[in-house]
């Protein structure tokens, strides 16, 4: 997932040099004149030969494009240089690479080495945990290394709208004491009061961070605008805690959306097909039963970390649905398991057999919303 990157330094740099241009064309209008249009031009032609070089130029084509045949080769780039040897694997800050010789790198799709099958994505880096590939969910581990028997059917996605909160802390310290994953819906008040002592934390256990609006206003009854400076706001809050990066996900307050809307976002959006009613109940032994009772493979499990009783119930249901042979991931990772990478735009309601069987993981098996 491709993620925007906003720096207020380039910003500043930019506003300095159209100032300076300015005073320059008063000074000596044409000869400025001149004198940008000729650095116009450079610049143009490097920023195409920029693009150029970028682009994975391929010496043999993928067999397949979706990433689910052989893989291919291409000329390595500026980014990717030897570090170890003339062949064999490599890395860098982006993850690991294999070099097939001095000038080329294995890219998109399957290979053999040393006997073990690894997958390359787009831009050449190994694979790693559950990635989707051809509309197949496949497992990798630590290394890179596929494990043709990897089971999905008991990944469950746990997620949390609505904080962070001063019960947050405590749930983070449950999921670390028990190697469980969440995806967080925060909404940007929140993070304004407690986002410097959670999200980073969050970052660090492996969790996925979403919004779920500044105030929870029903922005479908409020419209685009509105939605649109609620989500930017709360990218911004999120941003100060997150290495200068919003939302990866949205789930939109009360459920209620349109698909226009959604599009809107420029990100996957999450609903959920098991309802923990702890708002309703916000009792522990209540939470518990419920999830217990409804819980399949597959399901997004729709849950609030404001309420100290949630908390609570996840301190005894963690572990108990754990012991059941149930893993909680992100929904990343449950989408990936089932074969489904995360489309901007779209909709997810669960990964269950019975939404698969009948077309309706996401919203475009579904009637638009009203």
């Amino acid at each position: 997932m491709r993620r925007r990157r906003r720096r207020r330094a380039a910003r500043i740099r930019r506003g300095i040099r159209v100032g300076m241009f300015a005073c320059l064309v008063l000074i000596e209008a044409s000869v400025g004149s001149a004198i940008m249009g000729a650095r116009g031009a450079r610049q143009e032609a490097d920023t195409e030969q920029q693009q150029i070089a970028a682009a994975p130029v391929m010496l043999q084509m993928p067999e397949k494009e979706d990433g689910s045949g052989r893989a291919g080769q291409a000329l390595r780039t500026g980014r990717k240089t030897l570090v170890q040897t003339l062949s064999g694997w490599q890395q860098d800050s982006q993850g690991w690479w294999y070099a097939c010789d001095e000038t080329t790198n294995y890219i998109n799709g399957w290979a053999t080495i040393d006997g073990k099958n690894y997958h390359f994505d787009r831009e050449g880096y190994r694979d790693t945990g559950w990635t989707a590939i051809g509309g197949e969910g496949c497992y990798f581990d630590e290394e890179g290394i596929y494990d043709p028997d990897a089971d999905s059917s008991m990944l469950i996605a746990l997620t949390f709208d609505d904080g962070p909160s001063k019960y947050t802390g405590r749930l983070l310290d449950l999921l670390e004491n028990t190697g469980a994953k969440a995806t967080f819906f925060m909404l940007g008040r929140q993070v304004e009061k407690y986002g410097a002592e959670t999200i980073s934390r969050m970052n660090e256990l492996g969790c996925v961070i979403g919004s779920h609006s500044y105030d929870h206003t029903n922005l479908k009854e409020a419209g685009a605008d509105t939605a649109r400076q609620q989500f930017e706001q709360t990218d911004a809050l999120i941003a100060q805690y997150n290495n200068g990066e919003g939302a990866q996900v949205i789930r939109f307050p009360y459920g209620e959306y349109t698909k226009e809307l959604a599009a809107d976002t420029g990100r996957a959006c999450i609903f959920w097909d098991v309802d923990s009613m702890d708002w309703d109940s916000q009792d522990a032994q209540a939470i518990k039963e419920k999830v217990s009772s409804s819980i399949d493979g597959g399901d997004i499990i729709l849950m609030h970390d404001i309420y100290e009783s949630t908390v609570a119930a996840c301190e005894e249901l963690i572990p108990q649905l754990q012991a059941q042979g149930y893993q909680m991931v992100t929904i990343e990772e449950l989408a990936a398991a089932n074969g489904y990478e995360l489309k901007p735009g779209v909709t997810y309601f669960g990964f269950t057999d019975f939404e698969k069987e009948r077309g309706t993981v996401t919203d475009e098996g579904r009637e638009a919303p009203q």
